[in-house]
């Protein structure tokens, strides 16, 4: 297994693998990582060589079936202008170990009918797969999005042997954690205190999707300073936490004010809300809003809504409803 900072230098330098899993707790880091694996196509001719293919998508096993075949006519496709094509398959752990009984991937010996039968018969999608997989095409990068994986399964199983794994969900090292900080906070402008990384770091158990959630907000935390301080950190990372009432959301929402929204969102969360009940209450204040803003805000809210359906991973509830109480306060 690899670190993704190695895999963004073979991204750099242009000779990517034929095969990735990434993997790790960081919901958003393991999407970020996926996304970059497209610089190794030229801009120009991206759309006829970059694809994205969900998982989600295939709710049985004729669906599953379906979505193997248009997966592995791409990959075994030659790339346009370009030296390679990029394939990226999001919530793979449907694709690669799904529900038995439902989406079983076939991992089933044939009857003794069926094998004392001399006729050749066509190999199944699921046997096509687990082929290419031990013999993937070199001028195509297949990149898999995977949670959590049934480590007993046939697919899996040859995924860890053929494909390059990424773990996308630790710091090596506590200085591994604070570069990233502070190259992540440099983008908007901001410095920050060598103490306040510390705070920050042990407020958050050096967890990587908590690092990079608390860290967005704290750049909206500090906007108008020049250095996020450690007060800036204990005020973000330790408050008091008690939900208010719809008025106190439609109050920091209405005027923008995404700190007192942010933090109305947590401590609806640490008082046990479910992600469901959370977005619902924002889109009844998004409701009440002005015409114009209303009906971009809708627009926020239903995307939101679909990405946490869709996303397959118990963190990423939390990152999605935050970005998108930034994203209508305008910030």
């Amino acid at each position: 297994m690899i670190k993704a900072a190695t895999a963004r230098q073979q991204i750099a330098s242009g000779d990517t693998a034929p095969l990735y899993l990434l993997e790790g707790d960081d919901f958003q880091g393991r999407l970020d990582l996926a996304g970059e694996f497209a610089d190794v196509v030229d801009e120009a001719v991206r759309p006829f060589n970059v694809e994205s293919f969900h998982a989600s998508d295939a709710t049985s096993g004729g669906g599953r079936d379906q979505l193997i075949t248009e997966l592995l006519a791409a990959a075994r496709t030659l790339p346009m202008m370009a030296p390679r094509r990029v394939l990226i398959v999001h919530q793979a752990e449907r694709l690669l170990s799904p529900r038995k009984g439902r989406d079983d991937d076939g991992d089933v010996a044939p009857s003794a009918g069926e094998s004392g039968k001399k006729r050749k018969r066509a190999p199944t999608p699921s046997e096509d797969f687990e082929q290419y997989i031990e013999s993937p095409e070199p001028m195509t990068t297949l990149v898999f999005i995977a949670d959590h994986l049934d480590e007993n399964r046939r697919l899996v199983k040859l995924v860890r042997k053929h494909a390059v794994s990424v773990d996308c969900g630790s710091f090596g090292t506590t200085a591994e954690a604070a570069k990233w900080v502070k190259a992540r906070l440099e983008k908007d402008g901001l410095a920050i205190e060598p103490q306040a990384i510390s705070v920050l770091l042990e407020a958050v158990a050096h967890d990587p999707g908590r690092i990079r959630s608390e860290v967005e907000k704290l750049a909206l935390f500090a906007a108008g300073d020049s250095t996020v301080t450690v007060q800036h950190v204990r005020e973000l990372t330790s408050p008091e936490l008690r939900p208010g009432d719809w008025f106190t959301l439609r109050d920091a929402l209405g005027a923008r004010n995404a700190r007192a929204a942010l933090r109305e969102v947590d401590a609806q969360f640490e008082a046990g809300f479910k992600d469901v009940q959370i977005l619902g209450l924002i889109r009844s204040v998004v409701r009440g809003m002005t015409d114009d803003r209303a009906r971009r805000g809708l627009d926020a809210v239903f995307r939101t809504d679909l990405a946490i359906k869709t996303a397959g991973d118990p963190s990423a509830p939390r990152y999605l409803l935050e970005s998108l109480v930034i994203e209508l306060c305008g910030k």
